[in-house]
């Protein structure tokens, strides 16, 4: 007898099939998102982003996980992944874990670090992740607690002298200007009190969301730093900011948004000055023109105006 399906049967294997297709499309999107931001904002290199991502398709399709694992696994990517995504992919590490040896090497798997991968639910975003933070627990804490709890801990190092504060070279109207933390002083796994996180997962938000991994979008990231330091609270409690020797104090998010639009400043005048200098004829004029200059002279004075007002 031939076999008919009802329709709720119907019904079910249709939702089925529409969930595989949205999973697999979010697969997708999360493993090319993560391999941009590892491969970088300097996206001259689409030959490296193409070959690697295929070469994490094949990854992938042989063992028979996610290609946001894969991508994770291969190119050392753990550590962008958020807290939801490392719980997704749980299954896939146990599963890459259990391959032997050899068949991991052979995709150029690195064998060692990846023993060392943590299948624990990471806390990072309720925790602070080391001994001398205090391994304070947020866990239990309403997202106000959290913030105070958080710039609590920056004040405590800066009474401590762990963590110090420069003026910042923004305009304001405040009597005793702004002041800021040091980038490089700021520890890798503190939580940032503004968007609990740490400043290498606020940073790679800051590529995917402000940047979206192409520099044409820059003046979006200098505004959304200079545009109105009004909109970056650093109080908590009933205060909306705090102050410093009677300067305001700019969140630690602000000085990671600074660091990236000048460290991305800077990537595209060296590149420019650099293809400048190694170009033909034809090419240095390209440049000249699309920088509205007319001699290397002047092009030198654009760049280093531009320079200049990015505070470099």
């Amino acid at each position: 007898m031939k076999h008919t399906f009802t329709i709720k049967q119907i019904k079910t294997i249709l939702a089925e099939e529409l969930k595989r297709s949205e999973d697999k499309e979010k697969d997708e999107k999360e493993a090319k998102d993560l391999l941009r931001k590892l491969i970088g904002l300097n996206e001259d290199e689409a030959d490296d982003y193409e070959s690697n991502l295929a070469k994490a398709r094949k990854f992938s399709k042989y063992i028979g996980i996610s290609l946001v694992a894969a991508v994770a696994i291969l190119f050392g990517g753990m550590g962008m992944l958020s807290t939801t995504q490392k719980k997704e992919i749980q299954p896939d590490i146990e599963k890459v874990q259990s391959v032997d040896d050899e068949t991991l090497q052979k995709f150029g798997v690195d064998t060692g670090e990846l023993y060392k991968i943590d299948l624990e639910p990471s806390e990072e975003f309720l925790l602070y992740p080391t001994e001398k933070l205090g391994l304070k627990n947020l866990s239990d804490m309403s997202n106000r607690e959290k913030v105070e709890a958080a710039w609590g801990q920056i004040d405590d190092m800066i009474d401590s002298g762990e963590l110090f504060y420069n003026k910042a070279r923004v305009s304001t109207r405040i009597p005793g200007g702004m002041v800021a933390l040091d980038y490089d002083a700021i520890p890798a796994d503190m939580i940032l009190p503004n968007s609990l996180a740490t400043k290498n997962q606020y940073r790679a938000w800051l590529v995917t969301n402000i940047l979206k991994a192409d520099v044409k979008n820059l003046p979006k990231l200098k505004d959304f730093v200079y545009g109105n330091t009004g909109k970056w609270p650093s109080g908590s409690g009933e205060d909306s900011s705090r102050y410093h020797e009677g300067a305001q104090v700019l969140p630690p998010e602000w000085t990671v948004a600074l660091d990236l639009y000048q460290d991305t400043v800077n990537a595209v005048v060296q590149d420019l000055a650099t293809a400048y200098r190694e170009g033909d004829a034809e090419t240095k004029q390209q440049i000249l023109d699309s920088s509205g200059v007319s001699s290397a002279e002047e092009l030198e004075k654009v760049l280093n105006s531009t320079l200049k007002s990015a505070g470099l």
